[in-house]
């Protein structure tokens, strides 16, 4: 009897050339049969739905996460009241716009509302006063120009 750990307890040696180059058998006998335990399946289900379960409280979760931290971006840039600094500041551009005052007093230089800007504004365009130097001038049409008068060559000047 061998105690080999190619061959079982008590099996007979058998030829080298059943034995692979790492020490395995490569050929087996039809009498060693297979594994005749079964699956563990109720262990295998309780893993698999643990599994799914898990997965599912994970995506719960991280839905959960990404609507708070949406919420809370909704909130803060959209829904939140202005700082009271800004709203200052909008305060004193509105009153800048709709009010009379001196720009600069020893130069003369007066600020006068928006509204009253665009009626003088208008009012000196319809007038033909542009302040701005320019000639109006209308557009031209194609048909009006005329083909324009060959370039000289250098030859010719």
């Amino acid at each position: 009897m061998s105690d080999d750990p190619i061959r079982g307890k008590g099996e007979a040696p058998q030829d080298a050339g059943d034995v692979h180059e790492h020490g395995l058998r490569t050929h087996h006998e039809a009498s060693e049969g297979f594994d005749h335990s079964d699956p563990q399946t109720p262990k295998i289900w309780a893993f698999t739905a643990g599994s799914v379960i898990i997965l599912i409280v994970v995506i719960v979760a991280i839905q959960q996460y990404f609507d708070k931290i949406w919420n809370d971006a909704v909130y803060d840039k959209v829904l939140a009241a202005p700082s009271q600094e800004l709203q200052d500041l909008r305060n004193r551009d509105d009153w800048a716009l709709t009010h009379y005052s001196y720009q600069d007093k020893s130069k003369g230089q007066v600020r006068i509302p928006l509204e009253r800007a665009q009626e003088l504004f208008l009012k000196e365009a319809a007038e033909g006063k542009t302040f701005y130097p320019g000639k109006p001038t209308l557009p031209k049409n194609d048909a009006d120009e005329k083909s324009p008068a060959p370039l000289p060559t250098p030859n010719q000047q």
